[in-house]
C-alpha cells in the first residue's frame, strides 16, 4: 500500500451514521491526537468516545485515570486536564438530543461530569458484543470498515427505550423566560426546571451561561481572534462587558482569551481541540458548539 492510499484509509473527518441510527447519532468524527497534555473545554452534551489506537488519561483529583476503549462521556461544567499517547486515534460520536436515552436507556443528566465504560450500561448480551468489538478492533482499520463495525455494534446494542429520551428544548427556544418555556411544554415551572436538570445535568441558568461561551468559541472559528476586538465581541455575544467575557472564557476553557489566541496561533499541540476546522466542528456538535 502506498503512502497516499494509507493516508486515505486513515483519513480524518466527519462521517454520517447508518440509517438505523440517524435519529440518535448526529455524526462521527475520526481524528488522531497529538501526544501530550491538553485541556478540554467544558462540554454541553454527552458523546461516545471510541479509542481505536493509543490511550487517553484524564486527571481526577490529581490522579490520571485511563479512559476505557469505549467510553460514554457526559457533559462537563468546566475544563478537563487530559493526556494522550502519541498517535492516539479516536472516533467521537456526537449524539442527538435524547440519543443517549434512546440508545442505552440512560438520561444525559445522569452522566454529567462522568466518563464510564460503555459495558457498565449494557446487559450480559451487550457486554459480550462489546468485548468482541474491542478484541477485534485493529488499530489501523480503514475508516469505513471501522465505522461499519461501529454502526453494526450500536444497532445490535440499541434497546427499546421508549420514554427515555427526556426533555429536549430546541435551541431557538432556550432564551425564553422559564415560565414561558414551562407553558410551551405543558408543565409547571418547578416541574420544567426539574426535568431540565435531569435531561441536561444542570440548571437552565447554568446551561445558558455555558451555551453563550460555547457559541462564542464557535463563532470565533479556527483563528480564535475577533475581528473588531474583545470588547465589541463581548457585546455581540451578550456579555455585560469585556471582563465578563474574559471570566467566562477562562471558566469554561481554562485559558484567558489572549492565551487562547496565542496558543491556537502557535504550534503548541495542547490546543488541538480549537484547531478542528470550524465548519467541521459546527457540523459535528451542532448549533450548541462544544
Amino acid at each position: 500500500m502506498d503512502g497516499l492510499s494509507k493516508r486515505r484509509m486513515l483519513a480524518d473527518g466527519i462521517h454520517w451514521p447508518s440509517p438505523g441510527l440517524a435519529d440518535c447519532v448526529r455524526s462521527a468524527l475520526v481524528t488522531r491526537l497529538p501526544g501530550g497534555r491538553y485541556i478540554l473545554p467544558a462540554a454541553l452534551h454527552p458523546v461516545l468516545l471510541v479509542i481505536v489506537q493509543g490511550g487517553i488519561g484524564v486527571l481526577r483529583d490529581g490522579v490520571e485515570v485511563q479512559l476505557p476503549r469505549l467510553a460514554l462521556c457526559g457533559g462537563t461544567r468546566g475544563p478537563r486536564d487530559a493526556r494522550a499517547e502519541a498517535g492516539t486515534r479516536i472516533v467521537t460520536l456526537s449524539l442527538l438530543p435524547g440519543g443517549l436515552g434512546a440508545l442505552f436507556g440512560v438520561p444525559a443528566g445522569a452522566l454529567m461530569e462522568e466518563a464510564v465504560d460503555l459495558a457498565e450500561v449494557a446487559d450480559d448480551a451487550g457486554r459480550g458484543l462489546l468485548a468482541g468489538f474491542v478484541d477485534g478492533l485493529p488499530p489501523a482499520a480503514a475508516t469505513q470498515d471501522l465505522l461499519s463495525r461501529l454502526w453494526g455494534l450500536l444497532e445490535a446494542l440499541r434497546r427499546d427505550a421508549a420514554g427515555q429520551a427526556g426533555l429536549w428544548v430546541p435551541p431557538t427556544l432556550l432564551s425564553l423566560p422559564v415560565a414561558q418555556l414551562a407553558e410551551k411544554f405543558g408543565l409547571g415551572q418547578r416541574q420544567f426546571e426539574r426535568r431540565f436538570q435531569e435531561a441536561y445535568g444542570q440548571s437552565l441558568r447554568s446551561y445558558r451561561q455555558q451555551l453563550r461561551c460555547s457559541r462564542l468559541l464557535q463563532a470565533l472559528g479556527a483563528a480564535m481572534s475577533p475581528v473588531d476586538g474583545w470588547a465589541e465581541m463581548a457585546v455581540a455575544a451578550g456579555y455585560a462587558d469585556q471582563a465578563h467575557l474574559c471570566r467566562d472564557v477562562r471558566r469554561f476553557t481554562g485559558h484567558s482569551p489572549a492565551g487562547l489566541v496565542a496558543g491556537v496561533a502557535g504550534d503548541d499541540p495542547a490546543f488541538w481541540p480549537y484547531r478542528i476546522d470550524p465548519l467541521m466542528r459546527a457540523r459535528h456538535f451542532g448549533p450548541s458548539g462544544f
